[in-house]
């Protein structure tokens, strides 16, 4: 039960870090957790049990036995889009907007 406890702690204070909950939520679970190791510090460190959510070392080796090179799965890549940005017009729109020569008015020579 306390175990449960302590990962629950320990997700609500992964949330106040990414701002889903407020300082007091997180100092609540920060007192769950302190409490939870400063007892596990009591106990012979060879009758503690592992940390709640983490594998216990004999687990973590006897899982990396049956997985072996051959078991990685390929992934499979998608194809990047060749074209990511529309293309970009070099000139500067400079012929439209330059206004013709002035015309010569008939002048009165």
């Amino acid at each position: 039960m306390r175990e449960q406890e302590v990962l629950r702690a320990t997700r609500e204070l992964a949330a106040y870090f990414k701002g889903r909950r407020t300082e007091r939520e997180a100092r609540a679970a920060l007192k769950i957790i302190k409490a939870f190791i400063r007892d596990r510090e009591r106990i012979d460190p060879a009758k503690r049990r592992p940390l709640p959510g983490a594998q216990s070392t004999t687990d973590a080796i006897h899982a990396r036995k049956h997985t072996g090179r051959g078991a990685r799965t390929a992934r499979r890549r998608t194809a990047r889009p060749t074209d990511r940005h529309a293309p970009v017009s070099t000139d500067s729109g400079a012929e439209r907007l330059s206004t013709p020569a002035p015309e010569e008015s008939p002048s009165n020579n």
